[in-house]
């Protein structure tokens, strides 16, 4: 329903003259909406009637018969069963489960557990797949695949079938999904994942195979909603009761929260010992004081905290323990600072998020963690007069990470041993997209030839998008150079060059 004015007007579906042209465009294309099959016409139009002149209808259902343009695939979807649950003129419910049922089972097990995020959620696309990782549910058909690159072909698949629709704003691209197709997902994961909101509370039922919990929580300030607030509560204390929270593997959680909700949800989570995901936002409470085990979470995967709190904060120290950890989120943690001495033990991490550069720069022995997949900044701290000892931060680290990509700021090249450098083997590394190379000017010891040598030692992978050189002493290659195929520098689309004074 729309208010105009004082009246309240009800959205009716489409006309089916006006509906048939959004449907055949679902099915064939905007530019190929010709058909001259008249059986598969007839078909269609049957198929039109049971869709309530709905346009996610018509969209998810169309993306299902455009895979197999055939009579006896459209014919199976016209007499399928789940017609018969419709509940009304208006319930276009079981064309959106039929799409779904029609989906390969892998897209399934991505797109059902979107119930856990709250209506309207806008999804960054590596959030999604990082959530996906920590869920285990992405497994690359041989090694040459990065899990990373098939949720993201999963995510484009679900976009194709219409379950996800992408959106531009002022702060970029993000995907979201239908509020029906929301409610699809509650629906279709109710055996394994339950979802609770303030700003819509319901009796809910526990199914005893319930393995992921998410709770959304509204503004604790607004007294407005006490009587809301108060059915979510009781709500809450039954789930405390019922559920058994040490099958837990997914605990997120949404929102502002006071003292009294805290008070019962550390109580709810007081055995969940097995939790796979743990999704904590706007904390303004430590996390161990939420989750009382939270240092014996060790099949843990993917960790991310959010805090709005400006006061300096450290990283749990508990977290180096978490040694299935493949995910690590704390881009949101403001002012949050850690020494990172043990965070190598984490050799199953592949992504660490984290709010400033700083966090990558004091990874002592980053080679360590062969899974990692950016690397934001790195620091040499290895002097001339530390030949014979190993500290850790020295450029045969980063010979270790074969699989980073993104940006890569090398920095403190003045402290790099020119016979070592080679080590760092960039000229392996595909993955970067954007690479920085400097020396603190007035710093450097060398001579401009050792200089020279430590700068060909670096020479990167000709799939480099950016390169910039700061600092640099030695006789830096003229542009022009770089385009003749005698030069070991390949040609790089954007150089920038600044040569030290």
């Amino acid at each position: 329903m729309v208010r105009t004015g004082d009246k309240l007007l009800k959205l009716e579906g489409l006309e089916p003259n006006e509906y048939w042209s959004p449907f055949l465009a679902s099915v064939f294309g905007e530019t190929n909406q010709q058909c001259n099959d008249k059986n598969l016409l007839e078909i269609g139009e049957k198929i039109v009637d049971k869709l309530k002149g709905s346009p996610l209808a018509a969209k998810t259902v169309g993306r299902l018969l455009r895979k197999n343009i055939s009579v006896d695939h459209w014919t199976r979807v016209l007499e399928s069963k789940e017609w018969e649950s419709q509940t009304s003129d208006h319930d276009i419910m079981p064309a959106l489960k039929l799409s779904y049922d029609y989906l390969p089972f892998h897209l399934q097990q991505c797109f059902s557990p979107c119930a856990l995020f709250p209506e309207d959620y806008k999804f960054d696309s590596e959030e999604l797949i990082h959530f996906w990782i920590g869920l285990d549910i992405i497994h690359p058909d041989n090694r040459m695949k990065r899990i990373e690159d098939i949720g993201r072909n999963n995510l484009n698949d679900l976009v194709n079938y219409g379950f996800f629709k992408i959106e531009t704003g002022d702060s970029g691209k993000h995907y979201v999904i239908h509020d029906l197709l929301h409610d699809l997902a509650l629906k279709v994961s109710s055996q394994e994942c339950l979802h609770i909101s303030t700003s819509s509370p319901r009796a809910v039922e526990i199914a005893p195979s319930i393995y992921h919990l998410s709770i959304s929580m509204s503004d604790p300030s607004n007294s407005e909603d006490g009587i809301v607030k108060e059915i979510f509560m009781k709500e809450l204390n039954k789930i405390r009761k019922i559920l058994k929270t040490e099958n837990l593997r997914t605990l997120m959680l949404f929102g502002d929260y006071n003292a009294s909700f805290v008070r019962i949800f550390s109580d709810l989570c007081k055995y969940a010992k097995s939790l796979r995901v743990v999704y904590l936002s706007t904390m303004f409470y430590p996390v161990e004081f939420l989750l009382h085990n939270f240092s014996k979470l060790v099949h843990l995967r993917y960790l991310r905290l959010v805090s709005k709190d400006r006061s300096k904060k450290k990283v749990p120290k508990s977290i180096p323990r978490f040694y299935q950890l493949r995910v690590l989120d704390i881009s949101d943690w403001e002012g949050a600072h850690s020494s990172h001495e043990e965070l190598v033990n984490l050799v199953k991490l592949r992504h660490f998020l984290v709010p400033s550069y700083e966090f990558h720069s004091n990874i002592s022995n980053v080679g360590k963690l062969q899974n990692l997949q950016e690397l934001a900044r790195f620091e040499v701290r290895h002097g001339f007069e530390l030949k014979q000892e190993s500290n850790g931060f020295e450029l045969m680290e980063l010979g270790k990470l074969e699989e980073i990509g993104g940006p890569l700021d090398i920095c403190n090249l003045e402290n790099a041993l020119v016979n070592e450098a080679h080590e760092a083997n960039l000229l392996c590394k595909n993955r970067l997209q954007k690479l920085t190379l400097s020396w603190n000017k007035g710093q450097s010891n060398m001579s401009p030839d050792a200089e020279d040598q430590l700068l060909e030692s670096l020479r990167p992978h000709s799939n480099l998008h950016e390169l910039r050189i700061d600092g640099h002493g030695g006789s830096l290659p003229r542009p022009r150079s770089l385009e003749t195929p005698s030069t070991p520098w390949r040609v790089i689309p954007d150089l920038s060059i600044c040569r030290r004074a």
